[in-house]
């Protein structure tokens, strides 16, 4: 019973394993790599190995005990001495039995046993042993008479009488054609090849089941990948059959321009569309796609114009000519650029004011140049490009149209172009607790869309003059050592009422007073 347990115990685990392989992410198309998983084969062998190993013992323990019924014990033949105690028959040969002894065991002078002592010439010994007193000599006299029958029938070469004393004879008659017939090396070879035959058998046995039932497992789970795939509609489960399937390939990889399409338009992007484009440059959807994303910048347009200002036309055709450019070369990117006064007209702006002293009496006029140089206007401009990029984030998608500042201008690339220039107002602002004066400043803003290869250019002018001495708050004595001093704070308000009023003119100008684009930027200046 234990041999069976055993036995039965590494068919059933190595059918669990086999299941469990089989089973794991069967027919998902991102997790189970089917066909491309050829490792899996080499354990699917060692698996049905044990699986075989394990049937093939049961089924010839099975076969043995259906047609011998022999009950486990020993077995004493004329010719033999089976022991079939155990799972392993053992076969002594008597030819090699030196002597036999017999012996009656008793305890307190009470009979107990008899046990026959088989001395083989290799010096082995084989007890066999019987506790009735009656059968032991019984046996005994029945082992020499057939003894002598069988000695008598060997000489004379009858074998019909000796198949009656000897079970084993079949054997003996091969073992002596193989003595016979081979001989030294020959016959060791044979012998190996005897021992190794069947666990030959059983791993070709293995490795075959092995690789049948491994094709079997993945066309099962190519089928599941398949359905799985037309059933989701999505790009990753196609995506998976294609890496991992084999029967469908070809049709996935036709349908999969499809069904990458339909994604895109769930997601209204023109960045996924574009991706698509670049991505399937032969497919046979590439109208419809292009008509898609048309479609996009239309109703992207109609965005813009429900809140621009309906009676700047060439503002509308300025914008539709940007939508168009960015559609045609799928480039969104629109770049801001400030255009400042150079070093040189901000320094003979300078020596303009300076050779007005001689107009005035013990009082020196503060230069102006310091005050609209690169670093102290680019955190202004940098202001005023961020909120131009978020007003019209909030009406485009940053694929369609991306307003950001940037120093170097592509001339291939529209732009936003702002140029500004310092120019004196003619006034003069003197302060009356110190000796200084302050010049009175103009700023000219010009501001134009520039479209590559477009005559619509939309473009406005603004004038700003900076505030009279009353409304300059900064205009006062410095207390506090550590504060910046008064002319720096009076410049600085000066520059940043001037560009406060540019930002005001853009909006008004683009956009009208009541949409929430406007009122967004309103707010965000509050």
């Amino acid at each position: 019973m234990g041999w069976y347990l055993l036995h039965g115990f590494i068919l059933a685990v190595c059918t669990f394993f086999i299941y469990l392989l089989a089973a794991s992410n069967l027919g998902n198309p991102l997790q189970d790599k089917a066909w491309k998983d050829t490792g899996l084969l080499f354990w699917y062998a060692v698996l049905f190995l044990g699986v075989v190993y394990a049937a093939h013992a049961i089924w010839q323990r099975m076969q043995l005990n259906t047609k011998f019924r022999f009950l486990p014990g020993w077995y004493l033949f004329p010719l033999a001495l089976v022991d079939m105690r155990s799972s392993k028959i053992a076969v002594h040969d008597l030819a090699q039995l030196r002597k036999l002894e017999s012996r009656h065991d008793e305890q307190n002078g009470k009979y107990k046993r008899t046990v026959f002592s088989f001395i083989f010439y290799d010096g082995s010994q084989k007890n066999l042993i019987i506790s009735n007193l009656s059968q032991a000599e019984a046996a005994l006299k029945k082992f020499n008479d057939y003894k002598s029958k069988a000695r008598e029938a060997f000489h004379q070469r009858d074998i019909a009488s000796l198949y009656g004393y000897d079970p084993l004879l079949d054997v003996r008659k091969n073992k002596w054609k193989d003595a016979l017939g081979h001989s030294g090396k020959n016959k060791q070879v044979l012998k190996l090849s005897s021992y190794l035959k069947l666990p030959l058998l059983l791993i070709m046995l293995a490795t075959v089941l092995a690789a049948l039932f491994w094709y079997g497992r993945n066309a099962v789970a190519d089928k599941k990948m398949y359905l799985h795939a037309k059933q989701q509609q999505t790009e990753n489960a196609y995506l998976g059959y294609i890496a991992h399937g084999k029967f469908k390939v070809t049709e996935m990889q036709d349908e999969l321009p499809h069904v990458v399409f339909k994604e895109a338009l769930n997601d209204n992007s023109v960045t996924q569309l574009r991706k698509l484009k670049a991505r399937f440059p032969h497919t046979d959807i590439l109208p419809e796609v292009e008509e898609e994303i048309h479609m996009l910048y239309f109703n992207a347009l109609q965005k813009f114009k429900a809140q621009a200002v309906n009676a700047d036309a060439k503002l509308l055709r300025s914008v539709e000519s940007l939508l168009k450019f960015s559609e045609e070369h799928d480039d969104p990117n629109v770049h801001i650029k400030f255009t400042r006064p150079t070093a040189t007209e901000l320094g003979q702006l300078d020596a303009s004011l300076k050779s007005r002293e001689k107009t005035i009496k013990d009082k020196k006029i503060v230069p102006v140049a310091t005050y609209f140089s690169d670093d102290s206007v680019a955190a202004r401009e940098a202001r005023i490009a961020n909120n131009i990029s978020k007003a019209f984030s909030s009406i485009f998608p940053s694929d369609i149209l991306n307003f950001s500042a940037a120093t170097d201008v592509n001339a291939n690339r529209p732009s936003l172009e702002i140029t500004y220039q310092v120019e004196p107002s003619g006034k003069l602002l003197a302060s009356a607790n110190t000796n200084e004066v302050y010049a009175g400043l103009s700023l000219r803003f010009n501001t134009a869309i520039v479209i590559p290869e477009s005559k619509d250019r939309w473009k406005f002018n603004l004038q700003v003059n900076t505030p009279d001495y009353p409304n300059t708050p900064y205009i006062k004595p410095s207390l506090n050592p550590t504060e910046d001093p008064a002319q720096s704070q009076t410049y600085t308000s000066m520059a940043t009422r001037a560009f406060d009023e540019l930002e005001e003119k853009i909006n008004q100008t683009m956009f009208r007073p009541e949409n929430a684009v406007y009122l967004k930027q309103q707010k965000n200046k509050i």
